[in-house]
C-alpha cells in the first residue's frame, strides 16, 4: 500500500480528466482495503483463539476467516493481476507496488487456505485448539516467508 499511495497524487489527477483512470484509481482502493481488512479479521480471530477457551468457536471462527480470506482473495485476483495491470517501462517502483499487491493476492489465498486446513483438523478432532493454530500458523508461516524473500522484505 505504501508503494502505491506515491503515486496517489497524480492518479487523483488523472482521474478528473479521464473515467478510466477514475475507475482504476477507486478500485485500487477498494481492492487493497478488502485485503486490509480481511488481514486484520484474521489476526483478531487468531488472538481471539489464543484467549479464549477450546471449544467449538475455533471451527466456526476458522470456516468465517477461511470465506472472509477467499473473498478477499477473489475480489482482489480479478483487479490484482497480469491481464488487468499494465507494466510500465523505466516506473520501476510503481511496478515493483503492483507486484506487491499480486504478492498480497497470494498471501490471501495463503490465509485462507490455512484457516480452511485448521477448521478441518478441529473438525477432525486432530489436537486441540492450539494444534490447529500451530498448523496453520506454520503453514501460513512458511508461505510469508516464502513470498517475503521474492519481495525484498527479508
Amino acid at each position: 500500500i505504501s508503494r502505491l499511495r506515491r503515486y496517489e497524487d497524480a492518479s487523483r489527477t488523472a482521474a478528473r480528466y479521464s473515467d478510466t483512470a477514475a475507475q482504476k484509481l477507486r478500485k485500487t482502493q477498494v481492492t487493497q482495503a478488502s485485503g486490509v481488512v480481511a488481514t486484520v479479521i484474521s489476526l483478531a480471530s487468531s488472538l481471539y483463539i489464543l484467549a479464549s477457551p477450546s471449544g467449538s468457536r475455533e471451527v466456526v471462527t476458522a470456516g468465517v476467516n477461511t470465506v472472509i480470506c477467499a473473498a478477499a482473495y477473489a475480489h482482489m485476483a480479478g483487479f490484482w493481476n497480469e491481464k488487468e495491470q499494465t507494466r510500465i517501462p523505466l516506473a520501476s517502483d510503481f511496478n515493483e507496488a503492483i507486484r506487491g499487491s499480486e504478492k498480497v493476492v497470494l498471501l490471501l489465498g495463503t490465509l485462507g487456505l490455512g484457516w480452511g486446513v485448521a477448521a478441518g483438523m478441529w473438525v477432525a478432532g486432530m489436537g486441540d485448539g492450539l494444534m490447529g493454530l500451530a498448523i496453520w500458523a506454520a503453514a501460513v508461516g512458511a508461505r510469508v516467508w516464502g513470498i517475503a524473500g521474492e519481495m525484498g522484505w527479508k
